[in-house]
């Protein structure tokens, strides 16, 4: 990293620091605390609070304007921040900032915090899923290929070391699973590959992150999420119960 760049980086994060260390609510800390059981740590600072503060900073420090690397940067920095609010900081970087200029290539460096290990509970994960993976895989521009391309790169983390990691895999597409048509020929199996490698681990959060994504696909294609349920005696009553929640349903298809 440039020196350049490292300095905008810690000015960045130590502005950042200050502004949401300033705006913590202890009733806040500890009811997020008490939420996540105590698996993350909280400064105590709404949502509403951490965008104002980005944006503030992005204008301040003319953030729209430097590189979709040096915003990277700043991303994977602010994930390794010991407080969740601050690695919201970072997801809010990409997502309100910069998505539609993130290229196919990046998807190792969108995982690299799953696969440090600086997100690590189920709160930061399903965030950065919702907000960042699942729009990148959807904003290629260039079409159906570019979706492709970026639907199975990320795909490819139902085989990574890390529990999150893998969980990302699948709630990365709860929102473009009920896609119909779908986006492209083949989508939906591939959806049912990841459920498949995330129902092999009996870890809660990688069973519940396939009942989820069935939920969605449900939606569909009941016919294939009842088949996989079948064929799956290994998912837990949780994910199963969650699954079936909209199978016989009259929940409307959901284009995103």
């Amino acid at each position: 990293m440039s020196k350049s760049k490292q300095l905008l980086v810690r000015e960045f994060t130590s502005r950042l620091s200050r502004s949401l260390d300033g705006l913590a609510v202890s009733n806040t800390r500890v009811w997020w605390t008490n939420y996540l059981k105590g698996t993350a740590k909280f400064r105590g600072v709404k949502m509403a609070d951490i965008r104002r503060t980005v944006n503030a900073l992005v204008d301040d420090l003319s953030i729209d304007t430097a590189s979709i690397d040096t915003r990277l940067d700043l991303y994977e920095e602010c994930a390794s921040c010991e407080y969740t609010e601050d690695k919201l900081a970072g997801f809010l970087l990409l997502a309100e900032h910069s998505i539609t200029e993130l290229r196919n290539g990046d998807v190792e460096r969108l995982g690299q915090p799953l696969a440090s290990g600086n997100v690590a509970d189920w709160n930061s994960c399903d965030w950065l899923c919702v907000k960042v993976i699942g729009p990148f895989i959807d904003s290629g521009g260039q079409g159906e290929e570019d979706f492709k391309i970026r639907a199975e790169r990320v795909a490819e983390w139902r085989s990574a070391d890390t529990l999150w990691q893998r969980r990302a895999a699948a709630v990365s597409f709860v929102y473009l699973a009920g896609r119909d048509p779908e986006p492209y020929t083949g989508f939906r199996s591939l959806l049912l590959d990841i459920c498949e490698k995330n129902a092999s681990d009996s870890a809660r959060f990688s069973q519940t992150s396939v009942g989820w994504l069935l939920r969605e696909l449900s939606v569909v294609d009941p016919g294939r999420v009842k088949q996989f349920l079948c064929d799956h005696s290994e998912l837990s009553e949780e994910a199963r119960r969650n699954a079936t929640k909209w199978v016989g349903s009259n929940k409307k298809k959901r284009k995103r």
